[in-house]
């Protein structure tokens, strides 16, 4: 009789450790279900949003007053040249294939306004694909990843960058304002996917899914 009330408690507690394992490995494939499927989201969102835009940042020599309003008179004099000519550009790649032929010319007018502000700093224009952190640009926000960008480094480029969307064509509309307008708002959101758009400007979102899905791209990137 012992012998079968051991064997018998010695089965239930098998059975119970046997439930504990089941429910632990069940719980841990949930977590990972969770996981890989928020990375999958968060890289899908945020390579949808790179494959449709290009940046623009201006780099500053540094990070003095004077360096910086140089930064924003060199941002002025490019989108004053250039701006009108990259509307007439009616896709990323083109835009991409005419800054690229475009950048001894940029680079020349970029010093030319440097010299007019009266320093003597070079100035390197490439057209570049990187890395990139999570910059907000007015109440739209692009979460951190792999971007093209028309980048320009005056001096030593160790300054805080400005930057803005130069595809689809947002610097040259926003120019005046300096922030996003409602018809630079409409350009963006008639190149990315809803989805996209909706992560993108989570900021001028009322509901808080949005938000929540910014915050899974930005976690998984």
């Amino acid at each position: 009789m012992k012998k079968q009330n051991s064997i018998s408690l010695w089965h239930s507690k098998y059975k119970k450790s046997c439930m504990r394992w089941t429910l632990a490995f069940l719980l841990a494939a949930a977590v990972w279900s969770v996981v890989a499927l928020g990375a999958a989201y968060g890289a899908h969102i945020q390579g949808g949003i790179s494959e449709k835009v290009l940046r623009f940042h201006v780099l500053a020599n540094s990070d003095t007053a004077s360096d910086q309003a140089l930064k924003l008179a060199v941002r002025d004099r490019i989108l004053e040249e250039y701006g009108a000519r990259l509307s007439a550009c009616q896709t990323k790649a083109e835009s991409m294939a005419y800054l690229q032929n475009s950048r001894a010319e940029i680079a020349k007018i970029a010093e030319a306004e440097v010299a007019q502000q009266g320093y003597d700093y070079d100035v390197t224009v490439s057209v570049v694909r990187e890395d990139f952190p999570e910059k907000q640009y007015g109440d739209l926000v692009f979460p951190a990843g792999v971007y093209d960008a028309l980048r320009v480094e005056i001096g030593a480029a160790k300054g805080h960058n400005w930057w803005c969307v130069l595809y689809p064509q947002m610097c040259y509309v926003d120019a005046t304002w300096s922030e996003p307008t409602e018809e630079s708002h409409i350009r963006l959101q008639n190149t990315l996917t809803e989805e996209e758009y909706v992560v993108v400007s989570a900021l001028e979102q009322e509901q808080k899914m949005p938000k929540i899905k910014l915050k899974l791209v930005e976690l998984f990137q």
